[in-house]
């Protein structure tokens, strides 16, 4: 019954309905599509059994001596020896277990394709508790003897899209990296890897490494760390009683390498001894895309969240000047018996159910906006691999949590103003005429300052983040990165020993320079914006480093015409050609080093070593400008580059063409001319440099468009808010304008008294807004670059903008109280 008198209330007023859901399905939409972003980056666990047993392994400090990988900062790698000894000798986990992520190729059937590979502990599975979905997942006998057992699990995801969801692919071989291995499985839906954002496509037994890495063996080497490790605490034990514990069995592995460090000096040995084991709680996985994720994340959700308040404060208006349309018939059911109490129950079911509604229109508007947000997520990136379209059904209970809120929120104080009106005063109004008291003017009046502080502040943040994208496109690179073609290949993964791999390369670059349109060809083995990089210490004749980390260079094996394929000026000295396949030893350094080592000095003809005490043996032979090489963010840092024909051992190149037309054109040219010297070597992406560029700066373009949408959004609600008030207060005050053109007001005196309504309005939200905008902005300072949160010509632009679409939106409200008939309004009552 109530139900019923709900829903013929509300299409009594057919105009307010529609304007209040649509309004708030842009709102409950909005919220409902970031939350669903919110909580697959930062509050969902990893889908495993009690993740929050789980604790993953860390020593930061100094590094020791010799080969260190790693796929995240904080000293999560070890070395093989150290982790088996911490298998067997710890007390406090149920087991530790291990993985190593590679670049392979996988190849079924004669098909290659460039995947991802993790090389795991045969406890892997079992500890995370993890199940297969077809066949079985690793037991620990897969991993008792190196290269004893080649046996293989598929991921969920790569079974699926490479492999059909064949069951049939089980107990059949596959190829990784040209080596057989046999799948007995397929890991579980859902289960990625317990690093979010890392996606392998195949697990293998970390005791198959060395089958997959040519040309490596280091499980008895200590000095080589590329294990990462996690734990499961057992029943009862905390995670401070077991990192105190792991560190009595730490500090024994800690000593064993000390003994393997080469003239360390005093001060670099006594840090190396006083690192630390520290265990980082694993519920949410390892890495840093959780934390990477958190600020932006929560930003955007509050900024969602303003743009819902000024959605209920737009809808809170249009309910109060319905409740004063209706204010005789609320009198009228008061006076003959209507409880306040059954009133306010009715009004509330109304604005709820209105709110419902909004919350069913604003799901198809969170499903639409999802889509369209993963859909700009470049492809094998981290967040790829975590974001997906689909609303599940958290979203859905947040949504129906936010749509009862809402209802509840803008219908309350409507709700109580309503029923409590002067019941004599509002059964001599005549029919239809409205009343309105001043306390509820006063209210509505304060909703739209504050819709313009909201706003306001939505587009000072606007501003702030597109001119951090902008300043962050306009960095200069150091290098030319239009008409620039990249793909890399690894022929080392087909099982090519160095030598076929020399050859290999050699005729790939004939190829490709042979390609129309194709103007310059070289190769790295870096790839240039990609956060890529290798640092070793090097001994420069009378540097004496002032710290242990000061000797620390980076470097790059580059190809001939590296520098003039990439745009980089060449300020001294010569670039590498195919001479420099053989001794002596060169190098090429850029100016940082220079500066760094070398005080400035000419750097040509200067020798050094690549290690610590060893001969000089390498000598400068050019001298480049710095450039940008990890991000665009980046400082200047010591670079020095090496011919790659001169390194012993051979593996991936990053290949670079310069092209004279688009380079998009000579996409699949060559592709073909990788195919046509082994159709088996499988290419990893080609992009331009552009499109590598825009990668890099992903989150700072996501950043900026949302917020720009949502500003633009907050605004346009803001100024219909302002409009819908103005044009209320015409005309509820068409008599005193009626009244006042006849004793002789022009039409700039009436405009006047509309324009310093707006003004009051929107200064006082304008100040508001000014200064939330200069408080919050400490909160995001540290996701700018190149200004600070303080920015006088964003914060002058953005409410001068503001003011201006004030005016319009005063325009029509305005011209019509200018063009009232005195006659007229003195029989409007």
């Amino acid at each position: 019954m109530m139900l019923r008198v709900v829903v013929r209330g509300l299409a009594r007023t057919p105009a307010f309905t529609v304007i209040a859901i649509c309004s708030l399905a842009l709102g409950i939409g909005a919220n409902t599509a970031i939350f669903s972003l919110l909580d697959q980056l930062l509050l969902r666990m990893l889908p495993v059994e009690n993740p929050r047993e789980l604790v993953f392994l860390y020593s930061p400090g100094v590094e020791g001596q010799g080969h260190y990988s790693a796929d995240e900062s904080g000293g999560p790698s070890f070395s093989y020896p150290m982790f088996r000894d911490l298998q067997k000798l710890q007390t406090p986990f149920t087991g530790i277990g291990a993985r190593s992520q590679s670049s392979v190729s996988l190849s079924y059937k004669n098909n290659a394709i460039p995947a991802y590979a993790d090389t795991v502990s045969g406890n892997y599975f079992e500890l995370l508790g993890v199940r297969a979905a077809l066949g079985r997942v690793f037991r620990e006998d897969d991993d008792r003897v190196p290269g004893g057992r080649a046996v293989a699990v598929l991921s969920y995801a790569a079974w699926v899209s490479q492999f059909g969801g064949e069951a049939s692919v089980l107990n059949q071989k596959v190829l990784v990296n040209g080596y057989p291995f046999t799948v007995v499985g397929v890991a579980q839906k859902g289960f990625v890897s317990e690093k979010p954002g890392d996606a392998p496509d195949v697990f293998v037994p970390i005791t198959m490494r060395k089958q997959i890495t040519p040309d490596w063996d280091g499980f008895d080497n200590r000095k080589d760390y590329w294990v990462t490790m996690f734990a499961r605490l057992k029943p009862g034990v905390t995670k401070e009683q077991a990192q105190a514990a792991i560190n009595v069995v730490y500090h024994g592995e800690i000593e064993q390498d000390a003994q393997l460090l080469s003239r360390p000096s005093a001060t670099m040995l006594a840090q190396f001894r006083a690192k630390k084991m520290i265990l980082k709680a694993g519920q949410y996985g390892r890495g840093g895309l959780h934390n990477d994720s958190r600020e932006p994340a929560l930003l955007l959700m509050g900024m969602t969240a303003l743009v819902l308040l000024i959605c209920c404060a737009n809808v809170a208006n249009l309910q109060l000047a319905r409740a004063a349309a209706r204010s005789r018939e609320i009198a009228v059911r008061l006076a003959i018996g209507a409880s306040r109490g059954q009133l306010v129950r009715q009004l509330l079911s109304e604005s709820c159910l209105v709110a419902m509604a909004g919350g069913v229109l604003g799901l198809a508007a969170a499903w639409a906006a999802m889509r369209g947000m993963v859909a700009t997520v470049p492809e094998r990136t981290a967040y790829a691999n975590v974001l997906s379209p689909n609303l599940d059904w958290r979203a859905l209970v947040f949504c129906l949590a936010v749509s009862i809120l809402t209802g509840f929120f803008f219908g309350l104080f409507p709700a109580l103003k309503t029923t409590r009106p002067d019941v004599n005063s509002a059964l001599k109004d005549q029919s239809g005429q409205s009343t309105s008291s001043g306390s509820s003017n006063a209210f509505r009046k304060m909703l739209v300052s504050a819709q313009v502080a909201i706003s306001l502040l939505l587009l000072i943040s606007a501003g702030l983040f597109a001119r951090t994208l902008m300043n962050l496109r306009n960095i200069n690179l150091g290098l030319r990165a239009d008409h620039l073609l990249t793909f890399s290949v690894d022929p080392t993964l087909n099982r090519y020993n160095d030598q076929a791999a020399y050859q290999f390369y050699g005729q790939l670059t004939e190829r490709l320079a042979a390609i129309p349109g194709v103007t310059l060809v070289s190769a790295g083995r870096k790839k240039m914006l990609a956060d890529d990089d290798s640092s070793s210490n090097i001994t420069v004749p009378g540097y004496i480093p002032p710290t242990d980390d000061a000797s620390d260079s980076y470097h790059d094996e580059i190809g001939a015409g590296y520098f003039r394929t990439l745009g980089i000026p060449l300020i001294a000295g010569r670039e590498f050609t195919v001479a420099d396949n053989a001794a002596p030893k060169v190098a090429i350094v850029n100016e940082e080093f220079v500066r760094h080592f070398l005080a400035g000095e000419n750097a040509l003809g200067h020798h050094f070593g690549i290690g610590g005490s060893v001969p000089a043996d390498i000598e400068i032979v050019g001298v480049v400008k710095d450039a940008k090489y990890n991000s665009p963010q980046d400082a200047p840092r010591p670079v020095f580059f090496r011919p790659y024909l001169q390194d012993s051992r051979q593996s991936r190149l990053y290949f670079y063409l310069r092209t004279s037309i688009d380079p998009e054109q000579v996409a699949s040219a060559a592709r073909h001319a990788v195919a046509s010297i082994d159709s088996n070597v499988p290419i990893r992406p080609l992009r331009t440099m552009d499109d590598q560029i825009d990668r890099d700066l992903f989150s700072e373009r996501m950043l900026s468009a949302l917020t720009a949408i949502f500003a633009a959004l907050a605004t346009l609600l803001a100024a219909l808010g302002l409009y819908g008030v103005l044009a209320y207060n015409i005309a509820r005050r068409t008599r005193e304008i009626g009244i006042r053109i006849a004793l002789g007001a022009g039409a700039g005196r009436v405009r006047g008294l509309v324009l310093r309504e707006v003004a009051v309005m929107v200064l006082t939200g304008a100040a508001i807004g000014l200064a939330s905008a200069a408080a919050a902005g400490r909160l995001v300072e540290n996701l700018l670059y190149g200004l600070k949160a303080w920015d006088p010509v964003i914060y002058a632009g953005a409410t001068l903008l503001l003011c201006m679409i004030a005016l319009a939106a005063a325009y029509l409200p305005a011209r019509r109280a200018t063009s009232v008939d005195p006659l007229e309004a003195l029989r409007y009552e």
